[in-house]
């Protein structure tokens, strides 16, 4: 009975670790990021609500198609639990892979090289072989010094010597995996607390954060100060294309209080309290015109490379209102059926009143659309530790691993020396370095009337 329940406990243990096993399995890895490069690109491809705004997907992919990617989170893919449980999937298997497969690796660091003899290391691929008339204690103390010289880490034991170099290259794995844990840290809390968003605000409006995109099972708080555009203009070049779009905001606390008034332009953004406000967009919106000392404003729409106003005066007669630059007159025009094409009538500068027959037409205001693009990261520090150590990953896996162990014993009156190693990186290199280190103790030890030395190559290198 006791036997039994022997069984019944030690095959509880083996079968979780078969689970965990399966948690860190190199298939499933390779499945996710499969799955996630999939993702990302579909996203890069489809227009983001975050990015551009849901007009722009409607835009591009007309309404019922942009409605269906809209419907299934296809122009929102980043914030979907799709993409979420993604993540989640890729963090348990990459924490279980860590601690079972890689981490435990770093024990070999405090791991003693063992101790070999002439007749074991002269069967290592890639050896030398000497003999000296030194005596075997002498011999290995004299490879020491020219392996301490070439920077390797010596241990000596009478007759027999190890010695090691670009050890800490070994935890290249460990460090890289970090570097993995700590960025899918550092993306999962973007995702479960940031959120980012697009709108085109006008002159003298606020900018608030109630339309902002997230992650539908958010966990962030949204700030509670608003942004107010002051100002905002467009800089053209002399062809008159545009050059550059600035805007001076304001952020303003829920009492009114201004707190920061910066100007912005295209990659240079607006930092407040983790929120990044970019200048993605600019143009016209509108104009406000006087009609005998009464306000009016008409809004402003794209038609090519001019933005137009349009203004019914009865059922046959239109008037447009044409704007081409933002420093420009405004060109009046009339149209009615008769004529095949519009009638210049006047042109208004701002400010300047103009006669339309009895009626006094002045051009107050031209009212423009600034787009601000804006994202709150809170894991982008983390990230950028997650990138160093991933470099530093990197560049400790270029440094090779190199183990040596020399020996030496009589043999006869003489003394036979052997030394070899191996090297998991740059093998070649490897190989002419035990050479020249072979050859440099040919010169300090004192050699026997035999043949001298024999070179054993790696089968690799020929």
């Amino acid at each position: 009975m006791n036997t039994a329940n022997t069984v019944i406990t030690d095959s509880k243990p083996a079968t979780s670790k078969a689970e965990f096993s399966n948690f860190a399995s190199l298939k499933l890895f390779f499945s996710l990021i499969s799955v996630l490069g999939i993702t990302i690109l579909i996203g890069s491809w489809c227009p983001q609500e975050a990015q551009v705004g849901r007009e722009k997907v409607i835009e591009q992919f007309g309404p019922d198609l942009g409605a269906k990617f809209i419907q299934y989170g296809i122009s929102d893919i980043f914030h979907t639990p799709f993409f979420l449980g993604l993540i989640g999937l890729l963090t348990v298997n990459l924490v279980y892979a860590s601690f079972q497969r890689v981490f435990p690796k770093l024990k070999l660091l405090k791991q003693p090289m063992p101790w070999l003899g002439v007749r074991q290391i002269a069967k290592m691929p890639t050896h030398q072989t000497l003999l000296t008339t030194a005596e075997p204690a002498s011999a290995i103390e004299t490879v020491a010094i020219r392996l301490r010289k070439f920077g390797y880490k010596v241990d000596v034991n009478g007759s027999q010597l190890t010695a090691h170099w670009g050890k800490f290259g070994r935890i290249a794995s460990s460090v890289t995996h970090v570097g993995l844990l700590t960025l899918l840290t550092g993306v999962t809390i973007t995702s479960w607390t940031g959120f980012t968003g697009f709108q085109p605000i006008l002159l003298h409006e606020n900018l608030d954060f109630d339309k902002s995109e997230h992650s539908r099972m958010w966990v962030g708080k949204m700030p509670d100060w608003k942004i107010h555009v002051d100002a905002t203009r467009r800089e053209d070049y002399p062809t008159g294309e545009p050059m550059q779009w600035y805007s001076t905001l304001s952020v303003i606390d829920p009492k009114g209080k201004v707190l920061k008034t910066q100007e912005i332009s295209v990659n240079n953004p607006l930092t407040y309290d983790g929120v990044d406000i970019y200048q993605s967009s600019w143009g016209l919106h509108g104009i406000n015109v006087s009609f005998n000392g009464r306000k009016q404003f008409l809004q402003l729409n794209q038609m090519g490379a001019v933005h137009a106003a349009m203004l019914p005066l009865d059922d046959k007669t239109i008037m447009i209102f044409s704007v081409r630059n933002p420093k420009d007159p405004i060109k009046v025009f009339a149209k009615i059926p008769e004529w095949q094409a519009p009638r210049i009538l006047t042109m208004l500068e701002l400010g300047k009143p103009a006669k339309l027959g009895a009626v006094t037409v002045t051009y107050d205001e031209l009212v423009p659309a600034t787009g601000l693009q804006y994202k709150s990261d809170p894991g982008l520090p983390i990230t950028y530790i997650a990138f160093g150590f991933i470099i530093c990953g990197v560049l400790l896996a270029s440094i090779p691993h190199r183990q040596v162990w020399a020996a030496a014993a009589e043999n006869g009156a003489d003394t036979e020396l052997v030394i070899g190693g191996n090297s998991r990186k740059g093998k070649a290199l490897f190989e002419r370095s035990l050479k020249k280190i072979a050859s440099k103790l040919k010169t300090e030890l004192a050699y026997a009337s035999t043949p001298a030395i024999e070179a054993f190559p790696c089968p690799t290198s020929k």
